[in-house]
């Protein structure tokens, strides 16, 4: 298998590694590094259907209603700020969800 090098600190990757092995410890390091992806895309799934319950539609027809000006004081701190949050966490679940989808395509699973 291909390798890509990660920088550790190096207090950090002593540790482990007297504490687990090399090869236990890059089968924990994937391990965890997956897990914080699920982690993080199970938060963002969480604050989006906050949003979606707020608002009482998808990012997607939000987003058509704000470019179309239907939002009302789409410019007030809030539904701004909102707009923008959301976006982001749309963004991120859709980079988590395709990272995760090709690392199971390449296991074969």
């Amino acid at each position: 298998m291909k390798t890509n090098v990660v920088e550790i600190d190096k207090t950090l990757y002593k540790a482990m590694l007297e504490s687990f092995g090399k090869e236990i410890l890059k089968e924990k390091i994937n391990s965890f590094l997956l897990s914080a992806m699920e982690a993080q895309l199970e938060k963002y799934s969480r604050e989006i259907l906050k949003f979606e319950k707020k608002y009482g539609r998808t990012f997607n027809e939000f987003e058509r209603m704000w470019d179309e000006g239907e939002i009302e004081e789409k410019h007030s701190n809030e539904v701004e700020g909102d707009f923008m949050d959301w976006e982001m966490m749309e963004m991120e679940k859709k980079e988590f969800l395709t990272i995760l989808a090709r690392v199971h395509h390449l296991r074969g699973q």
